[in-house]
């Protein structure tokens, strides 16, 4: 899709997100039709490298990225190129020796800092979520509590060298917030119903985050933000593909209790204790207008491995006051057979999920 250019001042940006296939689960037996040394880190991590500066984006979501990795290997390497980043583990690394939690994958947002400063970031995790908002549910503990994903919040705000073709009329329109959100669920695909969960959670917490954020501009800022101006990025691997509850829910802004991705268990409680709805409601919302950025017709797959092949990454985005210009499609299905590639990673490709790169411009 071409980007749309149109004259005068504007604020765009552009966003990747990115599964980087972590150490840990990059082994042979996993993906037997790879050779070891394109699974090895060195090779793969300067492939990934190599990626994500050749797209030169303005913001990066990565997922799987080992805190090893991110200190040692992704940190430096990006700052010489002007970025500054922030990270968490997947829970589990809370209950790790030094050692053993370095190796756990988690969430990294990485940002120019020309374009962009940090206001504010935020941890949550869904295992901790589900404890708080089980409502009695026994499933919300043995299925939803177990699983170690997590999400990660960033609040940047727009430098004045985020703008093209000089600045807007007023100067306080020169300063925009922008969430940034990033995740990775659970990836059984026999647990959809922790998906779901999962991504309701994650949906009330960015509700919750852009309240509490407009709340404090309003008190410490000569500009005050409604929740409404806040500009909106969710971007992640949600390991759901576009017919599932969690993409239903997330841009259709509803999902009825008794959908089937609940696998008929008894969450009603537990749903409704998470949004503050009466006990007896039978579809829960949520206000974010969210949209993908990336149509499936365009984008058929974002994961490609040699029994697998969807589209279960997104940048989802808010659609009161962010749009879409411009994305890079997927490769080819020429491409694959020419070079007789049956899945990902391979000598060409670092990981078993190619990155998404969109385009927006943001709406004042």
């Amino acid at each position: 899709m071409p980007i749309v250019e149109e004259s005068g001042p504007s604020c765009t940006l552009s966003v990747m997100s990115y599964n980087v296939l972590s150490s840990s689960y990059a082994a042979p037996k996993m993906y037997p039709y790879c050779p070891k040394e394109y699974l090895d880190w060195e090779t793969r991590g300067q492939s990934i490298i190599n990626e994500i500066n050749d797209y030169e984006c303005d913001v990066i979501c990565l997922q799987e990225v080992e805190m090893e990795a991110f200190l040692g290997f992704f940190s430096p390497k990006l700052e010489i190129k002007g970025y500054i980043g922030i990270f968490a583990p997947k829970s589990r690394a809370r209950t790790m020796s030094d050692t053993k939690r370095r190796l756990v994958d988690g969430c990294a947002i990485f940002w120019k800092t020309e374009k962009f400063t940090l206001v504010s970031q935020q941890l949550i995790e869904f295992n901790q979520l589900a404890i708080k908002n089980n409502a009695g549910c026994k499933d919300m503990l043995n299925r939803v509590m177990t699983r170690d994903n997590i999400g990660l919040f960033a609040v940047l705000k727009t430098t004045a060298a985020a703008w093209q073709d000089g600045l807007p009329k007023k100067s306080s329109d020169v300063e925009q917030l922008i969430l940034v959100a990033n995740t990775h669920l659970h990836w059984n695909p026999e647990f959809c119903d922790v998906k779901v969960l999962q991504a309701m959670m994650l949906a009330r917490e960015i509700e919750r985050m852009l309240e509490t954020v407009s709340s404090v501009s309003e008190q410490t800022d000569n500009k005050t933000f409604a929740s409404s101006d806040i500009k909106l990025l969710l971007c992640g691997d949600f390991n759901s593909k576009t017919d599932s509850g969690v993409y239903e829910f997330l841009t259709q802004g509803q999902l009825a209790i008794d959908h089937p991705d609940f696998r008929n268990l008894d969450y009603k409680k537990a749903v409704n204790t998470i949004f503050g709805n009466p006990e007896s409601a039978e579809v829960v919302h949520h206000s974010l207008n969210l949209s993908s950025a990336c149509p499936e017709e365009y984008m058929p797959y974002t994961n490609y491995t040699y029994d697998f092949r969807a589209m279960i990454d997104f940048v989802f985005y808010g659609t009161s006051n962010m749009r879409p210009i411009g994305f890079y499609g997927p490769i080819h299905d020429q491409w694959f057979q020419d070079n007789m590639i049956v899945g990902c990673p391979n000598r060409h490709i670092p990981s078993d999920h190619f990155p998404l790169v969109v385009h927006f411009k943001m709406v004042t």
